[in-house]
């Protein structure tokens, strides 16, 4: 059983390498101590090992979950927990298979585990994480390298790349251990390779400046009771409105997600008086707003959108849609047992297309709260942009340790593509983040300031801008095709 505590306790350092500990020397260890664990030929059962390991990991590192379903889900102490917890275990079934196929694929070249086939293996499952049942593509190992010195491949070969080479590390320094009566040179080459390589190529600057805005990021500050209510819309329409008496002539201002609750048609009146009053001084508002299902006005549906007025045009609805929290799977099927149950919710419909928004030469890739951490997603508009801009509305998490992660990730976003990053959120935390992922300006949690700040425009595409994450689906095929071969070839 002492194993399976050491599994769990080694699990709990992997988070403390993700904001808000930003640790990350920990995350590396942490791997490092489950490629050993993993890989030990004593160790039969490594499926329950790595179950073990993932409780550490996703119980401490998604421990934010129980604030969305207790104070905000209406759902009691012991329910709250109950549901968290089976959400740490479905997350550990994934850590579970990684130490399964550790243990599966391993071979009697102790450097091609650790070096090559172990950092393939792990990255795969991050991958399969974040596609499979809609996709979950949280606590990725390369994410805790963003904004730092180390994230200088990042811009290169994406997240999932940085979580390839990350993971190579904590082989390396396996590797360094277990050898320890008889030096190889290898493994510490590649640990000092990584981390000059690293810091050398954070210094190369794939994009270039081409203009700089003045922005204003509003944080409304509104509970979520306040928010849908009648004192809600009346002072977020105040705020806009004050927001662009006190612009420059030519600002930017950003507003979170859905700070305006209806239809435009709705608010016909109010939105062209905003509208005439920023075209007027050439400022551009981009907000988050609801919209309705022209097509079928009478159902209860409608799309989450981001919108730009004024002197910006254009709208993007949201597309990666969250399963019962926007929508529900299987409606059709479901719709009846609903009636019956008395519950009648609201459908938010996918968005049909990727679009930017656009203001003179200033183009915008928008991507609504979740969505930011599909690196895939966003990079379909980030090439033809010069301005990422991602909104949220992060309340349902509180003061916890999720909307932090939630900001880390948009600094990776920033960082792949090297382009300013603009993050409105209602309560926290909106921040404005340079090319190399570092955050020059934030709100704290329920703060109700606003945040004014020079943004530079950058054009151009770094490497992985073009390739995507094409190249690491590659390499790894050809990693397990080597393996294949290795195999067929080699008696263990």
């Amino acid at each position: 059983m002492s194993k399976y505590l050491l599994a769990l306790l080694c699990g709990l350092l992997f988070p403390l390498g993700f904001a808000p500990f930003d640790y990350w020397p920990l995350t590396i260890l942490s791997i490092s101590l489950a490629l050993y664990l993993a890989s030990e030929r004593v160790e039969k059962n490594t499926f329950l090992l790595g179950l073990f390991y993932g409780i550490g990991q996703w119980g401490l590192g998604i421990s934010w979950v129980y604030v969305s379903i207790h104070y905000h889900g209406n759902q009691g102490i012991l329910s709250s927990l109950l549901i968290t917890t089976l959400f740490i275990f479905f997350l550990s079934l994934y850590t579970g298979l990684t130490f399964y196929l550790i243990k599966k694929f391993r071979t009697g070249n102790k450097n091609l585990n650790y070096l090559l086939f172990f950092p393939v293996v792990w990255v795969t499952v991050e991958i399969i994480r974040s596609y499979l049942f809609t996709g979950f593509p949280w606590l990725i190992v390369g994410t805790s390298l963003a904004g730092t010195s180390m994230g200088g491949w990042i811009p290169i070969l994406g997240t999932y790349g940085a979580s390839i080479l990350a993971v190579m590390i904590s082989g390396s320094l396996v590797l360094i251990v277990r050898n320890k009566k008889k030096i190889h040179w290898s493994p510490a080459l590649i640990i000092v390779i990584f981390l000059l390589s690293s810091f050398t190529l954070n210094k190369i600057n794939w994009t270039k400046e081409i203009s700089i805005i003045q922005a204003s990021i509003y944080q409304p500050n509104l509970t979520l009771e306040e928010k849908w209510s009648s004192e809600g819309v009346r002072k977020t329409m105040n705020m806009i409105n004050n927001s662009i008496s006190d612009a420059q002539e030519g600002e930017f201002i950003f507003f979170p997600e859905t700070a305006i609750i209806f239809d435009k048609g709705d608010l016909h009146t109010w939105i062209s008086d905003i509208e005439k009053q920023a075209k007027s001084r050439n400022i551009s508002l981009i907000s988050g707003i609801i919209a309705k299902d022209i097509q079928n006005p009478g159902l209860i549906e409608r799309y989450n959108r981001i919108e730009g007025f004024g002197a910006i045009k254009g709208h993007y609805d949201k597309i990666h849609l969250v399963p019962f929290g926007e929508y529900i799977p299987l409606r059709s099927y479901l719709d009846k047992i609903l009636d019956i149950l008395g519950i009648n919710l609201i459908n938010t419909l996918p968005g049909e297309s990727y679009s930017l928004l656009k203001a003179h030469n200033i183009a915008i890739s928008a991507s609504i709260c979740y969505e930011i951490a599909f690196s895939d997603l966003v990079r379909k508009t980030a090439n033809d942009s010069n301005l990422l801009v991602t909104i949220s509305n992060d309340t349902w998490f509180g003061a916890s340790i999720g909307p932090e992660q939630h900001l880390e990730i948009a600094q990776s976003r920033a960082q792949e593509h090297q382009k300013s990053l603009v993050r409105a959120t209602n309560s926290g935390i909106s921040a404005i983040i340079d090319r190399k992922g570092n955050v020059v300006n934030r709100q704290g949690f329920f703060e109700d300031k606003q945040i004014k700040e020079s943004v530079s425009i950058y054009e151009g595409k770094t490497p992985y801008s073009i390739v995507g994450n094409y190249f690491i689906y590659g390499y790894i095929m050809l990693i397990y095709m080597y393996l294949l071969l290795y195999k067929r070839t080699n008696v263990l």
